[in-house]
């Protein structure tokens, strides 16, 4: 028997079982996929198919700094090994994990009979408590006549061995924009679909208008509030009268985990019927049945689901510790420029009653960033009278790394004053965190 079976490998599946083990439990994890969607399908195939992107496109302005250069031929074919190495390797790693802390690794589906009877391959494994960590996959409107189209979702796009020539995306989504940022300067000629009012909708403005000029300058053609009447061979039709055309079709509509086995269990959803339920150990309403990552809820990303997994596998060792603090989880796009959040919005930090002040940095004028040529900003919510960190935004190259210090700081105590007191090098783009600090403060000497 053991003492924990894990369904699911992804980063949150794995994580919780490589801690429970360091933790003194026999632990096994029953997975059809190692890696789950970060590897497989999500995190790492964008960030080695950008890579490329954004080598293109340097390329393609390489004349801004008196370099004569050209992008004569993108092989998607070759692109594509070299992701599935990235994935092997990756992959293969989590195996030799599991090996040196002696878990076992049952390949196959997970069915369960009990909260300590699990089902993989017609073998019965008995266990004394469970995690579930199952994820999450592509959720498709079923849009009239999809069903007759050669379709793609984020799933199966990093399959594709030729480029398409007009690609259309249904969606305006993260995912969505991060698919557009992949393929348009690898050539692609791509136009966004999206039923709302804005693409991006949960993102600051400002951050949102970085993006958007950037999409433009792409020459991404962005159509926002359409509905959809009608999908056909190669047109995906508006009730407002309009067509876009394409050779290839991407739907991206959001994302729905697998409620089997919770229903099976008969563990308790939340108020829309989507996610699991868990208590602050991540437990569900079942006793010794937890819970982590996509199935529930969040913002189903591999960093949160890792982050629970670490404290789900000490609650279910006899360690319990705080949950996740979901307000300082880091948040980005794969864009370029990256976007990159924590925290509470101004908006949102107002509405939980703080007396809320703000200032920006422009990249404009930081000197690292003037050799780069690029947009961006730091933007920091401050609480007015103690100058507690609410949150940021950072708009720039590598801002989801120039986020993690200001982050570091509040998980530190510090606020507004720590960051304005900072030592930052010279010239660098984590110098505007230290400048938006200074805004702040009143003591910025770029103003």
């Amino acid at each position: 028997m053991y003492d924990l079976i894990v369904v699911g490998a992804g980063p949150g599946g794995y994580t919780a079982a490589i801690r429970a083990a360091e933790l003194g439990l026999k632990v096994g994890v029953v997975s059809e996929n190692i890696g789950g969607t970060c590897v497989n399908y999500g995190c790492i195939p964008t960030t080695a198919y950008l890579e490329a992107s954004r080598l293109a496109a340097k390329i393609k302005n390489a004349a801004d700094l008196g370099i004569t250069a050209k992008v004569e031929n993108i092989d998607l074919k070759v692109l594509k090994e070299h992701k599935d190495q990235i994935t092997t390797q990756l992959q293969m790693g989590v195996r030799s994990l599991f090996k040196g802390h002696k878990i076992d690794l049952i390949e196959g589906t997970a069915t369960v009979e009990n909260p300590q009877t699990v089902v993989v391959n017609d073998k019965k494994i008995q266990t004394k408590k469970l995690l579930l960590a199952t994820g999450s996959r592509p959720k498709v409107v079923p849009f009239k006549g999809l069903d007759k189209v050669d379709y793609l979702t984020t799933e199966d796009v990093f399959s594709l061995t030729e480029l398409p020539h007009r690609l259309t995306i249904i969606g305006g989504d993260i995912f969505a924009i991060d698919m557009a940022f992949v393929l348009a300067p690898l050539g692609v000629d791509v136009t966004i679909v999206d039923a709302a009012p804005e693409i991006l909708a949960t993102e600051d403005d400002d951050a949102r208008n970085v993006i958007k000029s950037e999409l433009k300058r792409m020459k991404v053609a962005i159509h926002s509030g359409v509905k959809i009447s009608e999908i056909k061979a190669n047109q995906v039709l508006s009730e407002q009268g309009e067509h876009f055309d394409f050779d290839q079709l991407l739907v991206v509509t959001g994302r729905q985990v697998d409620l089997s086995i919770a229903t099976t269990l008969g563990l308790d959803l939340d108020d829309w019927k989507r996610h699991v339920k868990v208590d602050r150990h991540y437990q569900t309403s079942v006793k010794n049945v937890y819970a982590i990552g996509d199935l529930i809820g969040g913002y189903m990303l591999a960093g949160e689901a890792m982050a629970e997994a670490m404290k789900a596998a000490g609650a279910i060792a006899d360690h319990p510790e705080p949950p996740v603090d979901r307000n300082l989880l880091p948040l980005f796009l794969h864009t370029e420029p990256e976007v990159a959040h924590f925290g509470y919005s101004e908006k949102t930090a107002a509405e939980a009653g703080y007396e809320v002040q703000t200032s920006m940095s422009p990249l404009a004028a930081n000197g690292r960033n003037l050799a780069s040529g690029g947009q961006g900003f730091v933007k920091l919510i401050s609480e007015k009278k103690y100058h507690q960190i609410l949150g940021a935004v950072v708009v720039g190259p590598d801002a989801i790394e120039m986020l993690h210090s200001i982050i570091a700081v509040v998980q530190s105590e510090g606020t507004v004053d720590e960051l304005s007191d900072m030592l930052f090098a010279h010239p660098t783009y984590s110098e505007a965190i230290n400048d938006a600090a200074k805004a702040l403060l009143g003591k910025s000497t770029n103003k």
